[in-house]
């Protein structure tokens, strides 16, 4: 049995957990990555009960704040569980520049699936990497359409990049 044991490599993957305040948004960001592969980013009001440690990832998103031109093409995403539909929406949204927009349709042609503009609103909602996977670019035919982190914050950030 220890032998067993001793012949396993033991791989232990560290996950970690960064955020920062953003005075323009009001919000925290907090980002869980391993490495250069971002798990999830969120935005919430509420600070979250660990120091932050200034990460890679985070000086990326405060430059983003900054400027509105954020350089996330260092990092790979985790899209695990996703279908390759739901793959191809992100992907289609992660070409989209800073200062553009797309409506839900477009990115549904982009994604190969025309007509599928409702299907893409339920990527969009789902997105577990916004502002590094832009679905706040992402808008409706007759309006902004929805965001997770409401529409004051979509607003927000379509300025931010020069596109209200």
């Amino acid at each position: 049995m220890i032998e067993d044991i001793c012949n396993h490599a033991i791989i232990l993957i560290i996950i970690m957990l960064d955020y920062l305040y953003s005075d323009y948004l009001g919000l925290y960001v907090t980002v869980e990555y391993d490495k250069n592969v971002i798990k999830s980013l969120s935005m919430t009001s509420n600070k979250p009960a660990k120091k932050p440690v200034g990460s890679k990832v985070i000086r990326s998103i405060e430059t983003y704040f900054k400027n509105g031109q954020g350089d996330f093409s260092g990092y790979k995403f985790d899209l695990e569980g996703m279908t390759p539909f739901q793959r191809s929406v992100l992907e289609a949204i992660s070409r989209i520049p800073a200062g553009e927009t797309m409506t839900y349709g477009e990115v549904a042609a982009a994604a190969g699936k025309p007509g599928a503009a409702r299907a893409v609103g339920n990527v969009m909602a789902h997105n577990p990497i916004p502002l590094m996977l832009p679905c706040h670019r992402v808008v409706a035919s007759n309006g902004l359409g929805g965001f997770t982190g409401g529409l004051e914050v979509k607003r927000k950030l379509l300025k931010l990049e020069g596109a209200l």
